[in-house]
């Protein structure tokens, strides 16, 4: 008796640890194909790879988004609180994931959010009135009881970005994780400018939860071609979402505050 309560207790913090991990959980759907950007596996068929991946194709909030129509709105400050190391580098195949301990908090009017990881897009995924962009990171942050909220910057071409390549530099081959040597610092993501555009959306990878508060940063970075090329590699390839509809949802900007 006293095993299999072990067992079930084992079986149940697995379970949670699936569910609070954000959008950097690679799952076992049962069905023989795995989510991917690409063939069998592409973002159209991703709520019939699973059934756990149904509000892929049936949520009304789905991310990513064309930021368009946006207005000037209760929009309160953000404050970055970074200074933590991040704790390792796992290759999934499809992006790479900087993990990060507690200790890293993001602070909106009176709630708290703490970093759990980052990882880049290339292309983007969200567009700016229509427009893409080379490529997007995406800083994935939950609280104790499973909220989320994910703080979103664009990257135009041009002069490297030494955080980025310090992404590029510290990922291991593909399945395999880092914990020594990496120099990913938190505090290097903090913005100058703490303009955002806000809007309710999900997380862009199965299982597609949604609700996830979304701040696409009006301060935009670059990145390098060679940048651009090395996260392709890393990526296998592009690992955008196509935008979602909006279904009427309102996107609000703060406007530039320091």
């Amino acid at each position: 008796m006293k095993m299999l309560l072990s067992i079930s207790m084992l079986l149940l913090l697995s379970l949670f640890m699936a569910c609070g991990s954000g959008d950097d959980e690679v799952v076992d759907t049962g069905s023989g194909v795995e989510w991917s950007y690409s063939g069998a596996g592409a973002p159209e068929n991703w709520a019939s790879i699973s059934a756990d991946y149904a509000m892929c194709g049936e949520g009304q909030m789905q991310s990513p988004i064309n930021i368009t129509g946006y207005s000037e709105g209760d929009a309160p400050p953000l404050s970055f609180s970074y200074r933590k190391d991040a704790q390792e580098v796992y290759n999934e195949g499809k992006q790479v994931l900087v993990r990060y301990a507690s200790g890293n908090r993001l602070g909106l009017s009176e709630r708290t959010y703490q970093l759990v990881s980052a990882h880049l897009h290339a292309p983007s995924e969200h567009q700016i009135d229509h427009l893409s962009f080379v490529a997007e990171l995406h800083l994935i942050h939950e609280q104790t009881f499973g909220d989320a909220a994910v703080v979103s910057f664009l990257y135009s071409l041009g002069d490297a970005d030494p955080v980025v390549q310090n992404i590029i530099d510290s990922a291991p081959a593909v399945g395999e994780t880092v914990s020594e040597g990496i120099v990913l610092n938190a505090a290097d993501f903090a913005p100058d400018d703490l303009g955002y555009y806000k809007y309710q959306g999900s997380y862009t990878t199965p299982p597609c939860t949604e609700p996830v508060d979304w701040f696409i940063m009006l301060e935009q970075r670059t990145v390098s071609q060679e940048q651009v090329d090395a996260l392709m590699a890393l990526n296998s390839g592009a690992n955008n979402r196509p935008v979602q509809p909006l279904n009427g949802r309102k996107i609000i900007t703060s406007g530039s505050r320091r």
